[in-house]
C-alpha cells in the first residue's frame, strides 16, 4: 500500500512521542509538524540520491526540431540523472538514449562532453544529418536540456531513460505518495527529529545514524536484487 507524505510524518511523530496530525488535514499548519515535514524532505532527498531506484526510473521522449541543437526534457528536474548500464565489450557504462524517429529501428546515441559537442557544432555549423552524439545540460537550474550533434536535417524524437526524483513536498502536499522505500525514510527522519530535540547526543546519536544507514543499505540491496544484481545482495 502506498504511503503518503502525511502518513510518513505521523509515523515519525509517533516514534518520538508527539501528537500526530489529523488524517483529515489538508495542510501542515503547526510549527513542529512543519519541522518534521522538513526532516522527511531532507532524508527523502538523501535516499533518492543514494541509489538508482526502480521506482524513480522514467523513460521519456524529447523532440528536437530540424536544424535545432537541443530540446528540453519537460518531465525532468535539476536532480534528474541518466540511467546507464554495463554491457560486454563496452569500455564503460552505456547510456539509455536512443533516436527513435524510426520506431522499428532505434539508434543508440553516444555520450559526449557538452563542451566538445558545442565545439564541434561551432566549427562545423553546416553539418546536417542524423545525430550520433548527445549531451545533457542542467545549467539553467530546474531544467534538463538534451543536446545532439550533428544537428538533424528533419525533426527527430529521442528516447531517454532517467532517474527522476520527486520534488520537495510543500506543506499542502500531505496527500502526495512517496515512491522510495518508507522504512529508511522514517528511521532517518526520526533520527533527525531526535537530534533536533537534543536527545541524540553521544552514543545514542551514533546508534540511530547507524540504524538509518543499515535500513538504507538493506533497501538498496533489495532493489538491486530485483534488478538482477544478485551479487550485491547482503544479509539484512
Amino acid at each position: 500500500m502506498a504511503t503518503t507524505f502525511l502518513q510518513t510524518i505521523n509515523r515519525v511523530l509517533e516514534k518520538i512521542g508527539e501528537e500526530t496530525v489529523s488524517a483529515a488535514a489538508t495542510s501542515l499548519t503547526e510549527t513542529y509538524e512543519i519541522l518534521v515535514g522538513s526532516f522527511v524532505n531532507d532524508i527523502k532527498e538523501q535516499i533518492e540520491d543514494a541509489h538508482n531506484w526502480r521506482s524513480l526510473r522514467q523513460t521519456v521522449s524529447v523532440t528536437i526540431a530540424a536544424d535545432a541543437q537541443s530540446g528540453t526534457i519537460t518531465e525532468a528536474n535539476e536532480r534528474s540523472r541518466l540511467v546507464r548500464i554495463y554491457q560486454q565489450n563496452q569500455p564503460g557504462p552505456v547510456p539509455l538514449v536512443f533516436d527513435i524517429t524510426d520506431a522499428t529501428n532505434p539508434d543508440p546515441l553516444m555520450e559526449m562532453d557538452l563542451a566538445e559537442l558545442i565545439y564541434r557544432d561551432t566549427v562545423d555549423p553546416d553539418v546536417r544529418q542524423d545525430p550520433t552524439y548527445f549531451a545533457l545540460d542542467n545549467s539553467s537550474g530546474d531544467v534538463l536540456d538534451l543536446y545532439v550533434w550533428p544537428r538533424p536535417s528533419s525533426e527527430i524524437t529521442v528516447q531517454v531513460t532517467l532517474i527522476i526524483p520527486q520534488t520537495r513536498f510543500d506543506n499542502s502536499d500531505v496527500g502526495e505518495t512517496l515512491k522510495i522505500p518508507i522504512r529508511p525514510l522514517v528511521v532517518g527522519a526520526t533520527w533527525y527529529a531526535l537530534e533536533e530535540r537534543g536527545e541524540e547526543l553521544g552514543t545514542d546519536g551514533l546508534f540511530n545514524e547507524k540504524r538509518f544507514q543499515d535500513a538504507l543499505n538493506a533497501a538498496i540491496s533489495r532493489d538491486d536484487a530485483e534488478q538482477g544484481n544478485v551479487s550485491e545482495l547482503v544479509a539484512t
